[in-house]
Formats: C-alpha cells, structure tokens, sequence
C-alpha cells in the first residue's frame, strides 16, 4: 500500500452541520429569516447545488440561473467564516491515530472535499504536515498528484457515488457507514473507530492476491 485518499467529510470531520450553519446566513441575509435547526438532517449529505434547491423552494423563490450563482458564492463566503471555528476537537474520533500511522508507514495521503476549502480545512485540523495532497478533483486527479499507482491506492468512502468512482479508478476500497450504501467495497466497517492501518494493509494485500 503506497497510498490513501480519505474524504473529509464523515471520514475527518463533520462538514455537513457548518454547510447547513452558512446556509442558514444565506437565508436570514436574503430573506430576512433563518432554517430552523431540526432541518439540518434534511441536508446532510446533499451537494450545494441540491442544498440550495431546498433553500429556494423553502422560500419560494426564483431559479435564475444568474441568481443560483450569486447564492452558491454568498453560501461559500459564509462557509469560508464558519469554517473559522473548526478545530482538533472537530476531528472523528480514533481518525488522528490512523493519520499518524499511515504517515509513520511511508502512505502518502490525499484528502478529498470536492467543495472546495482542502487547504484551509487541513491547516485548521492541524494535518497538514500529515497530508501530501488537499484536493477537490477526481479519484484519479488525486492519485495522479500523489505520484502513486491507482492499484497501490486504498480509498475510504462513505457514499455510494464516491464508492463507485473510487472503484473506477481500481482503487481498492473501504466502506465506512451503512453497510447498504457501500455494498460493493472491498471492506466495510460500521464507523472510523473500527480502522486500523494493519486492517487496510491486510485489505489491500488480500484484494491483490485475489486478482
């Protein structure tokens, strides 16, 4: 194993309740009221652009695509300052650990957050000096930036469009969350606590022999 790409959101870190926190900006700025903290699970684990349909269709609001763009860059600005607050604490329990051993194992990493902000998430959770590559392009951008083969990769993913597009890149991969979303992973676990790196060693070395 020479290499691992860990998503951010629900790997690292809980991003969903700060993108909820700056859509709730963007409708007190544009509308004069906020989102009410019980919808946040209705916007868990959606796209800006699937967020911002519930934020209009909320308000009953227009759909131009002029001011579609306009919103999605004032909900970023608002994300860029939420963001502030993010720290150690914020971290997925038992994630550090498995950082630092991928790290002390010679595996480079990439983190991956296809919303923008890699470099300014990474420096505020303090991995940094833990991560070769904070990108938001494909599976196979990534690999590319970490100068590794894609067959010397493993992948952890917690959805089942990241688990497919890390298939496609013939990743190996490692489900972690509902065990229906991710069939199709070369492994699964039920949270971040159960990963060890000796298990995603042994994951990967397995997945190899087997072909």
């Amino acid at each position: 194993m020479q290499g691992a790409i860990l998503n951010v959101n629900g790997i690292i870190t809980d991003l969903d309740r700060l993108q909820f926190a700056a859509w709730q900006k963007v409708a007190m700025y544009e509308y004069g009221m906020g989102l009410p903290g019980k919808l946040a699970k209705d916007f868990k684990g959606l796209s800006r652009e699937e967020a911002l349909n519930k934020v209009l269709a909320r308000f009953n609001a227009g759909d131009a695509d002029t001011d579609r763009q306009e919103l999605l860059a004032e909900q970023d600005k608002f994300y860029g300052q939420v963001l502030a607050d993010l720290g150690e604490d914020d971290l997925v329990p038992g994630i550090k650990k498995l950082i630092i051993a991928l790290y002390d194992h010679y595996v480079k990493l990439a983190i991956n957050y296809p919303a923008g902000h890699a470099d300014e998430i990474t420096k505020q959770l303090k991995l940094d000096e833990f991560v070769d590559v904070a990108g938001t392009g494909t599976y196979q951008d990534l690999v590319k930036q970490l100068d590794v083969p894609a067959t010397g990769c493993v992948a952890l993913v917690t959805n089942q469009e990241d688990l497919q597009a890390a298939n496609d890149t013939r990743l190996v991969t490692i489900g972690v969350g509902d065990a229906d979303q991710l069939q199709g992973a070369n492994y699964q676990v039920s949270q971040v606590g159960d990963l060890r790196y000796q298990m995603l060693e042994k994951v990967w070395e397995d997945t190899h022999e087997n072909k």
